[in-house]
């Protein structure tokens, strides 16, 4: 026979969920998609996010400038930005958001973010490849973007400039049909769209930026707090250190083959992608310890101004707070 103490039991386990689905706090992070979301799944399906009594709430938008409104009007939480003069100009306006993290740097071996070209574009040397595209239209998902910073150091190394190329905005999911169509000849494409123009036959893989970026990577996508989240810092910095325990389930994927399938499997399902689809993509930069090198921030400030794209430079104390990733690190010890 049931007793009334066992029966309150019972009920108080079955309840259980529902309030800590009452009880959690929610978090709002948006992003344009892709690969570099891996973070934010794994933590989700290893549980890393129910622990610290997290809910993400994830929404996709279409471009850089989307994701800065969104995220200084607060109406989303954390992001995933693309560096764009809009990042340092609405700090000067007076609106308070803060670089916080890495969420997609180019670093020697890890780079989601490559030049493609149509297969009758490319020759045998990226030398030839890049001096065969004077004339010819370049897709990237906006130009006042970090991406057009590396494209120019990539020209520049083979003698021609920006304005030798014509430069077509696109949004990621775009850029494939306009490969296939013949309306641009290469795009700077990202995973794992990517990899699916590459698989279709549309376009193959010719520079990957690496050597134009630190070693130590540089972030052209940082994760990106509102000023609200960065006012409710117990939540921020839980949210904070559940990412960086994603990114670091990514790297030891990645980079030392630890359990690599199963993480393959998270990613695809979080992404509704083929698994095979990640599996074949290019792996992102993702800093194990979220650092981002403010020397790479600088140059592309500079480049903003130089393009009069950003009317002048900021202190970059003023947009970069290292503190979050710190005390994660200091919580979970540095990544080994």
């Amino acid at each position: 026979m049931i007793t009334r103490r066992a029966a309150l039991a019972a009920a108080a386990v079955l309840a259980a969920p529902s309030l800590r689905a009452q009880t959690a706090r929610v978090v709002r992070f948006a992003s344009v998609g892709g690969v570099t979301d891996a973070p934010v799944h794994i933590a989700n399906a290893l549980g890393y996010f129910v622990e610290a009594g997290l809910v993400v709430r994830m929404q996709r938008l279409a471009s850089a400038p989307e994701l800065l409104t969104a995220t200084a009007t607060s109406q989303v939480d954390a992001s995933g930005i693309s560096i764009t003069p809009g990042l340092f100009a609405a700090v000067r306006r007076g609106l308070r958001l803060a670089l916080v993290g890495d969420k997609n740097s180019i670093r020697p071996g890890f780079s989601a973010t490559r030049l493609i070209l149509r297969p009758p574009m490319v020759r045998p040397s990226e030398a030839e490849s890049v001096r065969g595209l004077r004339g010819r239209r370049i897709a990237l998902s906006a130009r006042p973007s970090s991406v057009t910073m590396l494209l120019e150091d990539l020209l520049r190394k083979h003698g021609m400039e920006l304005g030798d190329v014509e430069l077509v905005e696109l949004s990621y999911p775009n850029m494939m049909p306009a490969l296939a169509t013949g309306a641009v000849d290469g795009a700077i494409d990202l995973e794992p769209f990517m990899t699916a123009a590459i698989g279709a036959g549309l376009a193959r893989d010719v520079c990957d930026f690496t050597e134009f970026t630190p070693a130590s990577g540089g972030s052209i996508v940082p994760l990106v707090y509102s000023e609200g989240f960065i006012a409710d810092r117990p939540r921020a910095q839980d949210f904070m250190t559940c990412f960086m325990r994603g990114v670091r389930v990514y790297n030891d994927a990645f980079a030392h083959d630890k359990d690599r399938e199963r993480i393959i499997d998270i990613i695809a399902s979080g992404a509704a992608l083929d698994p095979a689809l990640v599996r074949n993509s290019f792996p992102a930069g993702l800093d194990p310890d979220q650092h981002l090198d403010r020397g790479f921030v600088e140059r592309l400030q500079q480049f903003f101004v130089r393009q009069k794209m950003l009317s002048a430079a900021i202190d970059l104390d003023q947009i970069i707070d290292p503190g979050f990733a710190a005390a994660s690190v200091a919580a979970l010890g540095p990544y080994h």
